[in-house]
């Protein structure tokens, strides 16, 4: 599909972006455990590498996948590795201040949170038949 039809589609609510999220977190968790791993210290550079990874890879992630959610430019083109780098450290100032910058979206008229803001990104809602 061409970059600016993305563009066109229309920004994801916040109880989409939620459950993709939880669904991302709690799919980590069990990696985390399969791994025996500490949780204290793989899980955030986890879910971090996870979301920079896929938002490059497929602009999205498994949550966003099933919630059928897409990351985009303001453009519409797909994100860079540096961008989507750029939105995964921003988005731990967006959790890291209570929250505020994720719930950001329920009062922004573009439905951006803060990280969007910072890397000039867009959630898209995309049709269930949309290509991965």
């Amino acid at each position: 599909p061409a970059p600016s039809l993305l563009a066109t589609m229309p920004k994801a609510l916040f109880r989409d972006r939620l459950a993709a999220f939880v669904l991302d977190i709690a799919l980590l968790a069990i990696a985390v455990n399969i791994l025996r791993a500490d949780p204290d210290e793989l899980f955030f550079p986890l879910v971090l590498a996870y979301h920079i990874g896929l938002w490059t890879w497929k602009q999205t992630t498994v949550g966003g996948i099933i919630c059928q959610l897409r990351v985009v430019r303001v453009e519409g083109a797909p994100l860079t590795f540096a961008e989507a780098l750029v939105r995964g450290l921003a988005s731990i100032f967006s959790i890291a201040v209570f929250f505020i910058g994720a719930l950001w979206i329920l009062r922004d008229p573009d439905s951006q949170s803060w990280h969007d803001k910072i890397a000039g990104t867009y959630v898209v809602k995309v049709p269930r038949n949309w290509p991965v």
